[in-house]
């Protein structure tokens, strides 16, 4: 049973409808276009990334600058990598001689070279603050003022938990402690043998342990506490006992029986014994293949690739026609998470999109490829016959590309 599946671009996104703007190429160039159609970015770069806090990287002779959804050059393709750029207008760069923090506004760096930045920062929402290593030395640097807060740790984490946002763990050799992040102010002195976050149910609480029996709770906000009886794992976390996680009760198996003739069987195959719960006899077909099986849908639950008469089309498990035959070749793809699915259809060289939950032809086959999917624009990136790539929206089939020709 086979299924093709594409990566999701981002995995984050609460919009319904396609957002531009859309990368496009032109001449193996990339470029920005919005949902009207109009250039936004002239083809120039090598590569154009996600969007992400209004930002994208792009590339160009293998150096790194920044865009905005407005397709202004707000950092120039000048550095190694640009690994996060945030809303506060900072970014984190690297080049040949360390990592800088960078003011997106004005291209510039603030403050001096570092052995490394972290990925992780602060998200504590009252500033800028970047977990940094200069000269083997780690501590808090405050973007906003151009300052270290802090620089004598082995190292700076941050907590796992939300509620601990404006708080970071610290190490001196193989003791621990707590600094405030905004001031650089020892909270715990690092003295302790661990810190680690613990749980009353959902509610956060930090145990700082010395020795073998010495235990001290602090709440989130650091003051003394007793919790009483604590967990790793906040309760809602954690399944019940017992409790069967993925589990699949049956699915559908296709048998040739020969002579044209089939067999469609929902099984159920969780012991050695095989439970048959519903089948069906069809006739006729030169060749039946599994796209999918979803119980819960209830328009189109199965879905059967069918050959018949050298024309290719979809059937359900009853045999209704859910495709026409009028196709060379069909294909079942899906994200890893199973947001969207769609039925990919082969006519010559040529590609089509027909959307999985509503059997409906989204593009009919005038694509040379579909490419991947765009959770964030709600779009699939896709390949014209002439090159050209760019997005084309789920919802009604529009191709973002100026100037295209289906």
């Amino acid at each position: 049973m086979k299924t093709a599946y594409f990566l999701p671009m981002l995995l984050l996104s609460i919009w319904s409808k396609a957002q531009g703007p859309y990368p496009y190429t032109e001449k193996g160039k990339w470029g920005l276009t919005d949902k009207n159609k109009s250039v936004l970015l002239k083809p120039q770069f090598d590569t154009i990334d996600v969007f992400r806090n209004g930002y994208a990287r792009v590339e160009s002779n293998k150096k790194v600058g920044l865009i905005n959804t407005n397709g202004a050059v707000l950092v120039n393709p000048s550095y190694t990598n640009i690994t996060n750029a945030f809303q506060d207008f900072t970014a984190i760069a690297r080049n040949i001689k360390g990592y800088q923090i960078i003011d997106i506004r004005n291209d510039k760096p603030i403050g001096g070279l570092f052995t490394e930045v972290l990925p992780e920062r602060s998200s504590y929402t009252k500033g800028s603050y970047y977990f940094v290593n200069k000269d083997g030395k780690m501590g808090i640097f405050d973007a906003q003022a151009g300052k270290m807060l802090n620089g004598k740790y082995n190292q700076v984490t941050g907590f796992n938990d939300a509620a601990l946002d404006q708080y970071a763990l610290i190490t001196v050799g193989e003791t621990y402690g707590v600094i405030d992040v905004s001031s650089g102010r020892e909270i715990l002195k690092p003295e302790y043998d661990d810190i680690e976050e613990v749980y009353v149910g959902n509610t956060v609480y930090v145990a700082a342990k010395k020795g073998d029996d010495k235990v001290f709770y602090f709440d989130a906000s650091f003051h003394n506490a007793s919790p009483g009886n604590v967990q790793d794992k906040p309760t809602s976390a954690m399944p019940a006992e017992g409790e069967v996680l993925n589990k699949k009760a049956k699915d559908m198996y296709i048998y040739k029986l020969g002579n044209g003739k089939w067999r469609v069987v929902l099984e159920n195959r969780e012991t050695n014994h095989y439970k048959g719960l519903d089948s069906t006899d069809l006739n006729g077909y030169t060749s039946l293949e599994y796209l999918s099986y979803y119980p819960n849908d209830k328009n189109f639950p199965t879905k059967i690739k069918a050959v018949k008469d050298g024309k290719t089309g979809v059937i359900d498990m009853s045999g209704k026609v859910l495709l026409p035959f009028i196709y060379d070749d069909v294909l079942f793809r899906e994200d890893m998470v199973g947001r969207y699915a769609f039925i990919e259809t082969y006519l010559g060289d040529k590609k089509g999109v027909v959307v999985a939950a509503t059997m409906k032809e989204l593009k009919k086959p005038v694509l040379k490829a579909i490419l991947d999917e765009d959770h964030d624009r709600n779009a699939l990136l896709i390949e014209m016959p002439n090159g050209q790539k760019g997005y084309m929206d789920k919802n009604t089939g529009e191709i973002f590309i100026p100037g295209v020709r289906e």
